[in-house]
């Protein structure tokens, strides 16, 4: 028997709710959910000057009991989802991890060689430093699409690809093989497309369309011009419009940095909390 796995990373302050609404999908589909519970270490010890101007580890008075009520609360939440899973009876397992923030890029990154896509839940956003890392490490480190918003066991009836013909959306397009196969129709939207006066002009979409079709896909392709909005909300707007319930898109077209610093349609689709968007790199 076939099962999809899905790693699902929560915090050890995410509610029930969207771990039951996610192991009863997993159930429903037949797919096994391996739930990921990742912690930031508490702040590490910094470094001081001395009066000889010698550098010294300065370990606030009370960092080893915060670390040990952490590690308490970690392990007693792990507990309680495990029992949560149990009730549900899906296949599930439970991991937890902590470490610093560069150290959970890594660890998430780990995990998701051995799932099929990976899911960062919503509640991740308290803690930005934290989601965007993981999403970093998943994206970058790792060889399965992220998935944020709904759940990634659930059917999507109308699926929205934003497509710029570079190679961070065809290969999010070929993460997103599964739901375009399993909707009702796939929208492609393609935005500034070149000028009318440019003979490949009528081109742009029209291969990823070919190809969809060939799998028998319903397939439309959509060109939109911006006018001057960003791309994020063009793509937010457009999808609403369509009537799509999950977008996937090409991540991080430009540098991390560059994006890092002056923003950037993956910083701003990740911010995003109102439709599901799968994303690939």
């Amino acid at each position: 028997m076939q099962r999809r796995t899905s790693v699902y990373f929560i915090g050890a302050d995410t509610s029930d709710e969207p771990i039951f609404e996610c192991a009863e999908a997993a159930r429903i589909q037949n797919g096994h959910l391996t739930c990921h519970l990742i912690a930031a270490l508490p702040n590490l010890p910094y470094l001081k000057y001395g009066s000889k101007r010698f550098v010294e580890a300065g370990l606030p008075s009370n960092w080893l009991d915060l670390l040990k009520n952490k590690k308490a609360e970690l392990k007693s939440r792990t507990n309680e989802v495990e029992t949560l899973l149990a009730r549900q009876g899906v296949s599930a397992n439970v991991i937890a991890s902590m470490g610093s923030v560069t150290e959970l890029q890594h660890l998430a990154a780990r995990q998701a060689y051995s799932s099929d896509i990976a899911f960062l839940d919503a509640e991740f956003r308290n803690d930005p430093d934290v989601f965007h890392k993981v999403a970093y490490g998943i994206l970058f480190h790792s060889p399965v699409a992220l998935m944020i918003n709904g759940d990634p066991f659930a059917r999507r009836d109308r699926v929205f690809l934003a497509w710029n013909d570079s190679l961070a959306a065809s290969r999010a397009a070929h993460f997103a093989l599964p739901y375009f196969l399993a909707a009702k129709e796939v929208v492609i939207g393609c935005f500034d497309p070149p000028s009318s006066d440019d003979p490949e002009a009528q081109e742009l979409g029209a291969d990823i369309a070919a190809w969809l079709s060939h799998h028998r896909c319903n397939v439309a392709v959509s060109q939109f011009p911006s006018d001057g909005h960003s791309i994020e909300h063009c793509i937010q707007e457009r999808a609403k419009e369509v009537g799509a319930d999950l977008v996937v898109m090409g991540a991080y077209g430009h540098s991390y940095l560059r994006e890092s610093v002056f923003g950037g349609t993956t910083l701003g689709m990740l911010g995003n909390t109102d439709i599901p968007v799968l994303f690939g790199h």
